[in-house]
Formats: C-alpha cells, structure tokens, sequence
C-alpha cells in the first residue's frame, strides 16, 4: 500500500499523531495500514541512521531535573521500604519464581508482574513478583527481595543480596568501585558490559543505603543510642566512661587534630551545574559548614612569604592559618623558626588545590585511641585556623577538663588559642596542645622541651600521630570521591569512618594488651639499668631534672645579648656623641671671631655687607642647633646613667668603658658566633637522637631531613662568622664548612669557647648524662602509661558488663516486634567482639606485672539500670549474656569466652578479617 511521505511528517510527533489516529480505526483495513506504517518507519528511521540524519525528539528536561525528580519520587517511599526491607531480612522470605532465559515468557497471574534482575549469587534473568492489592511495586520488589532503579515503572531490578555484597565490600576495602562491581556481575551473567548497567545499580545502591541508614537509626533510637552527641561521648570506652572512686589522671583526655588533602573534589568547570544537588546531612562525623565559619574571623589572613597578595585568586576562603594569631612573635622567637617550615610547606600545596578542587581535604580530629571525633571539610583552602577552632571550640563545649590537644604545630597553635575567644574557656578548663611526636622531632631543641610528648608528664608513651596511620588507609577513598557529586563524597567518607571505628572498637583490647606489654617492656629493661647507673655515678632522677630545667633556661638564653652589655653600648655610644657635638660647637663660637682670608678681595660695600649677614645668621642657626642637640643628648645620658646606677660618668681611661668599646668592636662576630653556637648545639643534640638505638627507620628519615634543612642555615652562619672573624684585629681563625659537616661532638667546635653561652662545662651537654635524662623520661613515660592503660581497661571492662545488661532488656522488651530482627543482629555482633575484647582484658590482667584492678568497677553514669520487675519470658533466651561479669568480691575473675583455651598468638584471632579480604581481593582482581 501507498503510504503518503507528507502526510506521516519528517519527525517522530507527526509519526506518533499518524499512529493514535490508526489505532482508533478497528477494521481490518486499519490493521493492515497500521502494519505498512510500522515497517515504513522502521526503514526510513534505519536510512537516516545510516546517512547520519536521524534526529530525536528534543526534551526539554535536564539531567538535574531528573535526579531531582527521582530523589522526590523514593522520599515518600522510604518508610514502607525500610519496613519491607526489614521483612524480607528477618522473616521467611516469600517464593520468588525465576528465568534464566530473559526471552521466555513467565506466567503472570492476577497483579503479579515479571522483571528483568542481576544478581550475583543467582544466574536468573527475569522474576516473577508476587503484588497484593494495595502494594506499591517498589515495596513489593524489596520485600521479595529486590530494589528497583526507580521508584515507579523500573525496568530493572537489582537483589538486595547483591546490593549488600557490595556494601559489605566497600566496607573493607573503600577504592572498590560501582563500576569495577557491575562488571563482575555482568562477567558472571556473561552479559556484556553496558554504562546503563553501572547507573542502574549505583542508583538502586544510593537508596540501598538510605534504607540501610534509617534501619541503623532505628536501632540505635531501641537501644537509646540516638541522643545529641551520643556517638561522641561514648564510641570510645576508655576516654569516655567514667567509674566511680577512679584514680586521677594528668590529662583526661587526649586527641589529636590534622588535615589530609588527599580527599579532595573537583569543582565543576565554568558555570556547569552540579545535577545532584543534595546535601548530606544525617552523618554525625561532620561539623556543619555555618558552625565552622563562625571562627572564620577569630584569627586575621596573614601572608606568607609564598604567597603573592596582588594575585590572590577571588572566591578562596578566607581567615588566618593557624600561627597568624601570634602578633606578638618576634622573628627570631624560637617558636617562629618551628612554623616557618610548616607555612612554606601549606603556601606550596595550596597553589596545587585552589585551581581546580572545591573541597581541598578534610580536617580531622581522633583520640588516642583511634576513633574519629568530628570532622570538617576544607573548602578552597588549606589548613586554616578556623578548622582548628571549630573542634577545639566544640570539644570545649561537650568535654570535660585537663585536655591535651596534639597538632603538627600545637606549640604555636596554643598562642593563637590565647587571642581569640576561646582563650577564657580553654584556660578555665586546664587544657594545654602539644606537638605529634613523630612531627616534633622537626622543630627546634627549644620547642621540644617544652611541647614534646616524651617530655610532658602524663603522657605516658602516646605519640599522638594516630591520624597519619588513618589517612594512611583513607586515601583509599580518593580514588573514587575525587570526582563524585558532594552528596556521595560525605556519604562514602561517612561509611568509611563509620567501618573504621567499627574496627578500631574491635582492636582495642589488643591496644591496650599491647601498649602494657610496651611498658613493662621499658620498666623491665631499662629501670634497673637506669637504677644502676644513678647509683654508680651518685646520682638520683630529681638531679637529671635539674639538669633537664637548666639545660631548657640555657637554650631560651642562645642567642641573646645581656642588658648590662647593650646598656653599656648605648651609653658609650652617647658619650661619643656628646664628645663630637661639643667639639663642633666650639668650632661653631670660633666662628665669629673676624679673620681676613689670604685671598681676601675688596668688594662694594652693599655686597660685602649682604654676604657676611648671610654667613653670620647661617653660624648662627648651626651653634643654637648644636646646643640643642646637646641638651638632649645629655639628657638621654642622664637617664641612662641613672638606670645604670653610674656614680660617675665613664671616660676613656675606665675599665667600663675599654670594656663596652671592645664589645662594640666585636659585636658583630659575637653575635655571628652566637648564632653559630645555637644552630650547632641543635644540630648535634639532633644528631645523637638521630643515632639513638630504637629509632625507627621513617624516623631517622624525618629527623634527617630536618638535619638537612639546618646544614643550610650552618652553611650561611659558617659564612657570616668567616666574613665578621676576618674583620676583626687581629683576625680571628675562620672555618671550613667541609670539615664542619663531619664534626660529631662539641668539643671540636673550639671557636664555641669564645661564646658567653657555652655549654662545655654543663654535664648537661656531656653524652653520657644526656643518655640519662633519655632514659629517665622514658621510664617516667613508661610508669604513666601502665597508670593510664589500668584505668582504661577498667573502663572498658565496666562498660561491656553495663552494655550487656542494656542488650537484655531491650530485646526482652522488643518480644515480637518488627525491630526484634534488626537489634538482635547489632547485638549479636556486638556480643561477639565484646568476648574478644574480654579474651583480650583477661590476657592483660594475667600478665606478670599487672598492677590494675581485675574486675569491673561501677559506672558515674551507667548505661542501664536493670529492671527486676519483668520477668523473663519462658524459652526465650535472646537477652541472655554470654559475657562474663566479675564482682569485686570475686577478686581472682574466671573469664568464660571463646578464646580462653588459646593462649596464642593475639593475630590468630583475624582470620575470619583474612578470609574476607581474600575474597574482596578475589572480585577486585576480576
């Protein structure tokens, strides 16, 4: 039949238009024509296909009104699929009929309908879905086992079970990424991979875990874990729960701060819009961006030498690093010299991330122990103050007293907390910062004595650097955040850490078995040694701290000028000036005695009288200058003789004055030695750390570096010293910077003798007894550490007991309801690392040296007071606890667990984390 070009149009509408108006005709003809029309567009839409002039229809919808749309269409749908979801997991699950071959037809009955689906753990193609009446299709799909793409009319569905593989996947291992996971499944379908597949699940994914996060909200409200802060103030046992009749501690609480810019985010290019514009704000880690602004202004933007104001780019935060608030530094304080390296070093990544990331990093806060406290995101910039303070100011505000607050440079970050607005709250509470241990061997002798955690008492053996080892492993993230939306980059951080302190709950018996076994290590080795020695050189440990307290007075006095000498440069230098002033005003009054020049000639008389008028006022006005100049500066003079306590003024003939004139001679090469004197004696204290038995390989490597950036400045002294030594009469012997890089000890800088600092007669600055005030702070360290770790496990022990009496009457109180299934999962897991962590508690309180208290004491604020009222419901043991609990009458516990017949190795007990991470590296490696 012939079928009219013009009358069908060149494009789809008018095809579409021609196909309503045939499928109204219900005779035969219209069939028959209808049939012609579709072979007809099937040709003439495969010709323009191939002559490349094939058009689609336009569509006015952008992808972010799409997504937009999408997001809206599941809110509403969330409850019911958490209610689904919760059915499907924890009851019988219904009998779901499937295909293998996607081309065969199932046989729907009723509402039922069929789906295409992937699943990994099932080779099926299509499913038959069993619908009620009043289901909705989305809720129906989950609660037989499978989430659609979309919340209405999906054409693709994925298995739920599939869905948590991969959940369970990123959780242990981050860079795992949706589209390294579709093409597994589709290898394991044998179908080929397709972008549409990706999207598909990665959609179905994000409300995977949205269910997943309201299911664990509704957990933690069963269980009364949903209060403000509660993660915070309880995710870490030792720091936080309290026992009644405790020991005190130094410092209650310690946490470290850092920032890592390895989690950065792309920002969009030009004007580009971000499609999903969502923003995640049920994670707890993160403090809100408005919250971390209000410290925006606690600290002024200052610049560095890095840094070139003319061309600062507009947009990029603004605010003050953390060392601009020290406006009364001065350049050659000792703490200047520890952050001028650190802000050269931020000046110089921060040129590399401001071009082309929004979000530059995050900044993170942990305690000792290795769980995430709060978290911000840096926004343009780099370590700003603002982050620092936002934490300290929120950790201010839920936190007790007596914190210590480590950072890569807490000994300048405590003199920027002392201008803001913190100050008052920071110092009512006792709190005080330090420097990370490894990081701290950068800064200068001075700063280490002071902000150093091996001497700082109460620190115990902490190194605070827990956050390096954590971002360590979240680095695994960048690879797949980098250019994700900002929604899923904070729902990804968010999972990771959530894992992370998951694991670190889990590990943290065996921390404080290990952190114990560290310290008796040390008491065992080296107390006695060190008795000994003390006793052979008739020493005691108050006598090294003598010697460590003169030794720190010593180093805040390098480099300086004593008041009596600079005083007695500035008074001899007046009294020159008094000499040469009355010397030119006597020749001024000579002035006007009338003498005739040899070359005298007769002038008119109008212009011999109009000259000498104008030399007689100018002579004039010189004397009354003069005389001036020279009551101020006797006055200056009095003053000074009168804070010098000088009965009779100087002269060239007293010993005062030779004196204060040979300084002045000489004070540009002493102070030139000075200088020396101060970068060596830090530069060979460095070096015998350098060399100390026990130091580690990235530790010798660090301090070398810091080694290697004083030889310069050595190298440019060396060279003012030769310059100032060759000046003086007669000239003083210069040095040569080869040999100097090959001396090792004091005594073969002979040239220091000359200094009024130096140090060869301090024992002190001897070796040996260097060695001995290492070794006291260490036991020192070693004792407080066994002091911390016996209240920590008490702590953790107390807080397990209390934590399973809250598990029973909660799922006792649950009975049959649909969160039974739900909270008896968390708590079944959680009962399993509980009797790890206690096979670990009972392996440390049987150590030889164990001096704590073995059994749980009683908790300030317990976590549940049981009720005796309820009884127990006959045959249902689900609230029964298989966690020990010793009284204080027991006082020898018999600990009843899983791990009480291997006495082992502690690393035999991962072998189920081995297991799975074999597997995840088996579907990686696919």
């Amino acid at each position: 039949m012939y079928i009219d070009e013009e009358h069908v149009g060149s494009g789809n509408e008018s095809d579409g238009n021609v196909e309503e108006e045939l499928q109204g005709q219900g005779t035969q003809e219209s069939l028959r024509i209808q049939e012609d029309m579709a072979v007809f567009v099937a040709n003439r839409n495969f010709h323009r296909y191939r002559t490349g002039q094939y058009r689609q229809r336009l569509d006015g919808r952008t992808w972010k009104h799409c997504i937009c749309r999408l997001n809206k269409n599941w809110q509403p749908l969330i409850p019911a699929l958490i209610d689904a979801y919760t059915t499907w997991k924890y009851s019988p699950p219904p009998h779901i009929v499937t295909y293998t071959d996607p081309d065969a037809s199932p046989l729907v009955d009723g509402r039922d309908f069929d789906i295409n689906i992937l699943d990994i753990h099932d080779l099926a193609r299509v499913a038959v879905i069993p619908c009620g009446e009043d289901d909705e299709g989305a809720v129906t799909l989950v609660r037989a086992g499978y989430l659609g793409c979309t919340p209405q009319r999906p054409s693709l569905a994925i298995s739920l079970r599939t869905l948590k593989l991969f959940y369970t996947i990123r959780m242990f291992r981050p860079s795992f990424s949706i589209e390294a996971f579709t093409k597994v499944v589709c290898h394991v379908h044998s179908v080929t991979y397709r972008r549409g597949y990706r999207s598909a699940i990665s959609d179905a994914f994000d409300t995977y875990i949205i269910i997943r996060r309201h299911l664990d909200s509704r957990v933690a409200h069963e269980l009364g874990q949903d209060t403000q802060n509660y993660r915070v103030l309880n995710s870490c046992p030792p720091c936080n729960y309290e026992l009644k009749d405790e020991p005190p501690l130094k410092f209650s609480r310690m946490f470290v701060l850092d920032g890592n810019n390895s989690l950065k985010r792309m920002q969009g290019a030009g004007n580009r819009q971000v499609a999903d514009d969502r923003v995640y704000q049920d994670s707890d880690y993160f403090l809100p961006e408005e919250y971390v602004n209000q410290f925006g202004n606690e600290v002024p933007r200052g610049h560095t030498q890095t840094e070139d104001k003319d061309t600062e780019e507009p947009g990029l935060e603004q605010g003050g690093d953390p060392t601009d608030g020290q406006t009364s530094m001065s350049e050659t304080s000792p703490l200047q010299k520890c952050t001028s390296n650190w802000k050269a070093a931020a000046g110089d990544a921060a040129k590399k991330m401001w071009d082309g990331f929004h979000e530059t990093g995050i900044f993170a806060s942990t305690c000792r122990h290795g769980f995430i406290i709060w978290l911000t995101d840096m926004i343009r910039s780099g370590e700003l103050a603002k982050y620092l303070l936002a934490i300290t100011a929120k950790a201010l505000e839920v936190f007790g007293e007596n914190m210590l607050i480590g950072y890569d440079i807490g000994c300048s970050f405590s003199e920027t907390i002392a201008k803001t607005s913190l100050n008052e709250a920071f110092q009512k509470k006792k709190c005080r910062t330090c420097v990370n241990a490894f990081h701290g061997y950068s800064h200068n002798a001075l700063c280490q004595q002071s902000f150093h955690p091996t001497h700082i008492k109460g620190m115990g053996l902490e190194d605070l650097e827990t956050l390096e080892r954590i971002f360590s492993q979240s680095n695994q993230l960048a690879a797949v955040t980098r250019y994700m939306s900002r929604y899923h980059r904070k729902v990804f951080i968010d999972l990771f850490f959530q894992q992370w302190d998951s694991d670190k709950y889990a590990n943290l018996g065996t921390m404080l078995f290990n952190n114990y076994i560290q310290a008796l290590h040390i008491l065992e080795t080296e107390a006695a040694e060190l008795a000994h020695d003390l006793e052979q050189f008739n020493l005691t440990e108050s006598d090294l701290e003598a010697m460590w307290v003169d030794q720190a007075g010593h180093f805040k006095e390098l480099g300086k000028e004593r008041a009596e000498e600079v005083n007695g440069v500035a008074y001899v230098e007046l009294l020159q000036q008094l000499r040469d002033i009355e010397a030119a005003l006597e020749r001024s009054h000579t002035a006007f005695r009338i003498q005739e020049p040899e070359d005298f000639e007769q002038l008119p008389p109008l212009s011999s009288y109009s000259l000498g008028l104008s030399k007689t006022h100018k002579t004039e006005t010189r004397r009354r200058f003069l005389g001036e100049k020279q009551d101020n500066v006797l006055w200056e003079i009095l003053q000074m003789e009168s804070q010098m306590d000088v009965q009779r003024r100087w002269t060239p003939l007293d010993s005062e004055y030779k004196a204060a004139l040979k300084y002045m001679t000489e004070r540009k090469y002493l102070q030139a030695l000075e200088n020396l004197h101060l970068l060596v004696i830090k530069w060979l204290f460095e070096m015998h750390k350098l060399n100390m038995l026990g130091t580690g390989y990235k530790m010798r490597t660090h301090i070398a570096q810091a080694l290697q950036r004083r030889a310069k400045a050595i190298r440019n002294a060396v060279n003012e010293y030769n310059k100032h030594a060759l000046m003086l009469y007669p000239p003083r012997g210069t040095l040569d910077w080869t040999k100097v890089t090959h001396f090792s000890f004091i005594d073969q800088f002979d040239i220091l003798r000359d200094t009024r600092h130096n140090v060869f007669h301090e024992k002190w600055a001897q070796p040996l007894y260097r060695e001995l005030m290492n070794r006291v702070h260490k036991v020192s360290r070693a004792r407080e550490e066994i002091h911390r770790v016996n209240i920590e496990l008490r702590c953790l022990h107390t807080r397990i007991v209390d934590e399973e009496k809250l598990f029973a009457s909660t799922l006792e109180h649950l009975g049959g309801s649909l969160m039974l299934g739900p909270v008896l999962e968390y708590v079944t897991r959680r009962r399993e690392v509980n009797k790890l962590l206690i096979s670990r508690i009972n392996a440390t309180y049987n150590l030889p040296g164990f001096t704590g208290t073995p059994y749980p004491g009683e908790s300030i604020n317990p976590m549940h007071e049981p009720d005796t009222s309820l009884p127990t419901s006959p045959g249902h043991n689900a609230g029964s606890s298989n966690v020990p609990h010793s009284t204080p009458d027991d006082r020898q516990p018999q600990f009843e667990d899983d791990n009480s017949e291997d006495e082992g190795p502690l690393e035999d007990d991962n072998e189920f984390v081995d297991d799975m991470g074999k597997v995840v590296d088996f579907i990686a490696g696919l």
